[in-house]
């Protein structure tokens, strides 16, 4: 809950009024009518509780907060010299089977807070020493559903997915080239800090930095990925030997920027659970939503790696070099969502490596190789 305080330390009077405003963000109201209703309820000692809706719908939700305990909360943290406070609907008061929940938790300096995707868990230390299965059994759940949207809010996530290339718009494997690329088994992994900050109406913008991995596995692993002396090579194996595993490694770390239109505005189901030391919160989005944007990245590492047996025994081989790779890499970035589900798919505008450096095709020309991945973001 943010408290907006004005305070006064001349005035010689306690409160004489009390304003509780639900304020939903101003995007979800966009295309209505903005004149807002009020309700204005007389107490004794001339104060009042003034509402402030948008709708007969809006005032219906009051049924699901708990005011007697928002009043009693707020009377202890007032002064004698308060003379106004209002109310935003950062923190919720929900009813739940006679127990009220402050949805916001303040985590104290002792405490370890790992966030997720759309999972965020708290551990208090001090208490999770004595945490038991009994603990959990006693768990406290609250479902509720919030229309509050921050300017911007942050979050880490997870993209996993596979990785191949195209050579001039077409898969390699369709010319049986040595470097045709595993279908499945060629990940593709991304670690991500995102920002999503509200435009207006349905649009947002997702922004941040991340580092990603390509894993380019070959399909014929009886080749060997080797550095030339004037390009990238794909070799035969000697007889002797019987290939198990032949990949290319890029890493990058990357800035990305990709407006979305959301069309639940933002809203989002939240599920609170609190069991002794442990608090988890649990956001799933609602609605559909897509985005079409960009990135860029520089190249921070590559290598390779050769497994195979000879005469009986497994043997790996790992070579650490650039690789004729290209050092930038730039493209385009999808991502749709429908609540929960999150997907997304890239592609690389330039090359994967350096002009006339990539391995000969079946012209004996150069390959023109750009990076694709796609997969689903946790």
């Amino acid at each position: 809950m943010k408290n907006k305080l004005n305070i006064k330390t001349k005035m010689k009077s306690f409160i004489t009024a009390l304003m509780i405003a639900l304020i939903f963000p101003a995007m979800a109201f966009a295309e209505t009518d903005p004149k807002q209703d009020t309700v204005i309820i007389e107490l004794n000692n001339n104060s009042k509780i003034v509402i402030i809706t948008k709708s007969r719908a809006d005032l219906a939700s009051l049924e699901n907060y708990d005011v007697n305990q928002m009043i009693k909360d707020l009377n202890a943290q007032l002064s004698d010299s308060v003379e106004y406070l209002e109310i935003s609907d950062g923190k919720a008061y929900v009813n739940d089977d006679d127990e009220v929940e402050m949805k916001d938790w303040k985590i104290n300096d002792d405490e370890v807070r790992i966030k997720l995707g759309g999972v965020e868990v708290d551990v208090d230390p001090d208490e999770i020493d004595d945490w038991d299965e009994n603990d959990w059994e006693d768990r406290k759940k609250v479902t509720y559903e919030a229309e509050r949207v921050d300017r911007t809010s942050h979050h880490f996530n997870i993209d996993i997915g596979l990785n191949n290339w195209l050579d001039d718009g077409n898969f390699p494997d369709m010319n049986n080239a040595p470097y045709s690329i595993k279908p499945f088994g060629s990940w593709y992994v991304g670690l991500n800090s995102t920002n999503r900050t509200w435009v207006g109406g349905p649009v947002f913008l997702e922004w941040g930095l991340g580092i990603s991995w390509y894993n380019w596995k070959l399909q014929d692993t009886d080749f060997i990925i080797e550095e030339g002396s004037e390009r990238i090579e794909f070799n035969q194996a000697p007889a002797s030997v019987n290939g198990q595993k032949s990949k290319l490694t890029a890493s990058y770390i990357n800035a990305t920027v990709v407006p979305m239109f959301d069309f639940s505005r933002g809203r989002r189901k939240i599920t609170s659970i609190e069991s002794g030391g442990v608090k988890i919160k649990k956001y799933s989005r609602k609605g559909f939503r897509f985005g079409l944007g960009g990135y860029a990245g520089y190249r921070i590492g590559s290598h390779t790696k050769y497994k195979f047996k000879e005469n009986g025994s497994t043997e790996k081989d790992k070579e650490t070099d650039n690789f004729f790779l290209e050092n930038f890499r730039y493209g385009l970035r999808a991502q749709v969502g429908w609540k929960g589900v999150e997907l997304f798919a890239n592609y690389d505008l330039n090359e994967v490596f350096s002009t006339n450096r990539g391995p000969l095709n079946a012209n004996n020309q150069s390959a023109n190789l750009n990076a694709i991945s796609f997969g689903i973001t946790l």
